[in-house]
């Protein structure tokens, strides 16, 4: 039987609740240890890149069951950018300057890359990557903190099904819309195969 102990590497306490959530969702008995290292951002062209190397890095100082999420907002209007620099354009530049990036363009069509990797005991990497669904860069962003938001992204991000900003929705839509979106998440992607691996 596998470890019953994760390390997620990671401060976000929004990923932290979305891996408990997907956890308890297969009755998995497994202990979230949360740490946040302090390991160098790598300057890669993939988030699949980023995410291996930010796991093996992990894995080599805690010799434990590891598990990184990185992701990625994709704007084809600003031909794929931010990408993999998203975390360095919300601490430079903020949501705001996002928007003002996307100032004339009538396409605000935007995607989210999200990839998990897991190193296991043997430090094996296994990763899995999120099915991205569409949504908007709205017009204006929405000075609203929701307590799921993992990012200031949601302050920015519109549902034309909603009709609002992610920021917005209530506990119950959020549930909802997550819910529609299924095992698509990398996070609930990985955990459905770790349940797999967890029972043998």
């Amino acid at each position: 039987m596998k470890s019953h102990e994760i390390h997620f590497i990671t401060s976000n306490q929004g990923k932290i609740k979305s891996l408990s959530s997907a956890l308890k969702l297969h009755h998995l008995d497994v202990t979230i240890l949360n740490k946040n290292l302090d390991i160098m951002e790598p300057q890669f062209d993939s988030v699949h890149e980023v995410s291996r190397f930010k796991a093996l890095t992990a894995f080599k100082i805690i010799k434990a069951p590891v598990l990184v999420e990185d992701g990625g907002l994709s704007v084809p209007a600003l031909n794929g950018f931010p990408g993999v620099y998203t975390k360095y354009v919300l601490k430079t530049l903020g949501a705001d300057g996002i928007l003002r990036l996307m100032q004339g363009n009538n396409n605000r069509s935007a995607t989210f890359i999200s990839v998990t990797t897991f190193v296991n005991e043997e430090g094996k990497v296994f990763q899995f990557e999120r099915d991205s669904e569409k949504f908007e860069i709205s017009q204006n962003k929405i000075d609203v903190q929701s307590p799921f938001a993992w990012s200031e992204l949601w302050k920015i991000i519109y549902l034309k099904e909603y009709g609002r900003n992610l920021c917005e929705l209530s506990e119950q839509e959020v549930f909802e819309y997550y819910g529609r979106l299924g095992a698509k998440g990398s996070i609930q992607k990985f955990v459905k195969w770790y349940a797999n691996e967890y029972r043998k």
